[in-house]
């Protein structure tokens, strides 16, 4: 076997747009990391087809950290032993909803319940225009494209070396960084 290069680390983003966790072991299945972007706040006044808040249109949820309440729960699914052996193309299992309970950090360091209707209003307070938001809860990742994003460290160097500044790796979002051999 030739090894063309090792996991760096592993990441996942519980709720879509904020602040990823950095994680030493996950599940992952047909639909992505177990416990990856589970939830996102819609947007009334998104865009037709990516119906999310996002930090494109919010810059600060960036600086928001979600986590889970019972973190051991999420990190693989309870059904494990089944969940190895069901094919490809299947969804393993979905958690309890209880098991997913998570709390934010907001960037002044309060810590709400991903629920709190003054969590909402944060996250509103700065837009511009009409945005009634309301949390989404989905067994499977809300994710843009694909389950699993992957990126390469060098590539990372890469565009570095081409804009002549240095970026944080994290603005890729993805869920595996590797290094090249």
């Amino acid at each position: 076997m030739t090894i063309i290069g090792s996991v760096e680390s592993l990441w996942r983003y519980p709720v879509k747009s904020m602040r990823g966790e950095e994680i030493d072991e996950i599940f992952m299945g047909f639909s992505g990391f177990f416990g990856d972007r589970v939830y996102a706040f819609k947007n009334s006044s998104a865009r037709k087809g990516f119906p999310y808040l996002n930090a494109t249109a919010n810059p600060t949820m960036l600086a928001y950290q979600s986590r889970f309440q019972q973190i051991e729960k999420t990190l693989k699914p309870p059904n494990l032993v089944e969940a190895m052996s069901i094919g490809v193309g299947v969804t393993p299992s979905n958690a309890e909803p209880d098991d997913l309970a998570m709390d934010v950090i907001t960037p002044s360091g309060d810590v709400l319940p991903l629920d709190d209707p003054a969590l909402l209003e944060m996250l509103t307070q700065d837009l511009r225009g009409e945005h009634k938001i309301s949390l989404i809860r989905s067994d499977r990742a809300l994710t843009d494209c694909r389950p699993i994003s992957l990126i390469s460290l060098q590539t990372i160097q890469q565009v570095e070396s081409e804009l002549k500044q240095p970026l944080d790796k994290r603005r890729f979002r993805a869920n595996i960084y590797f290094e090249q051999s």
